[in-house]
């Protein structure tokens, strides 16, 4: 009996000391791989991370006009996916880019959402930066995201404004699976039913 007690504490003791393991969501990424110095014709790859579900979007490409001219954009990849470039303008210092994936699948995962090709008129230095960024998935709702590991834009579903919210770019969601505290009261009950039948 005593035995049974010591065995029954212990076990409580060990199942109480597992924690509920909190699961880390990484957030989706978007951010510019653009050389420093810029001479003759190059690429800019806008790059994502941890894309869930991603169907569509759209996003923004400042830069200095007097230095470098847009020649071309080219489909992106993420995980073997190509993601297609729907349609691109230029207006004067930026470049806006949209793209749409075809079907309902969406794709989830790290690649590039597009490659802009440039010219350098003056060789130097270069200044780019992502603005008006919106990543779609596959329900039709906005994906938060860090751009430029600064700021996600979250449109409003009831107002269709956008709320600016500061995101620090290491930031993760954090949400717990509970098996720790369901697996501890499991065990709680079967060592109260084991002592009831004693």
């Amino acid at each position: 009996m005593i035995s049974k007690a010591i065995s029954t504490i212990i076990i409580l003791s060990i199942v109480s000391m597992i924690p509920a393991t909190p699961i880390a969501a990484s957030q989706t990424s978007v951010s510019v791989n653009a050389p420093e110095k810029v001479d003759g014709d190059f690429s800019v790859v806008i790059e994502i991370e941890n894309a869930a579900d991603l169907d569509s979007g759209q996003f923004d490409l400042a830069f200095d006009s007097d230095t470098v001219n847009v020649t071309g954009v080219d489909d992106g990849l993420i995980d073997g996916t190509v993601i297609p470039i729907d349609n691109w303008a230029v207006d004067e210092d930026r470049i806006k880019v949209l793209f749409n994936l075809p079907g309902i699948d969406g794709v989830s995962g790290s690649g590039s959402l597009a490659t802009i090709h440039f010219e350098t008129i003056v060789p130097g230095d270069c200044t780019m930066k992502l603005s008006d960024g919106l990543l779609v998935d596959t329900m039709a709702e906005a994906i938060p995201a860090s751009w430029d590991g600064v700021e996600s834009v979250v449109p409003e579903a009831a107002t269709n404004t956008r709320t600016r919210t500061s995101i620090p770019a290491d930031a993760t969601e954090s949400r717990s699976s509970g098996f720790g505290a369901l697996f501890a009261i499991g065990v709680l009950a079967a060592a109260i039913f084991a002592f009831r039948r004693e």
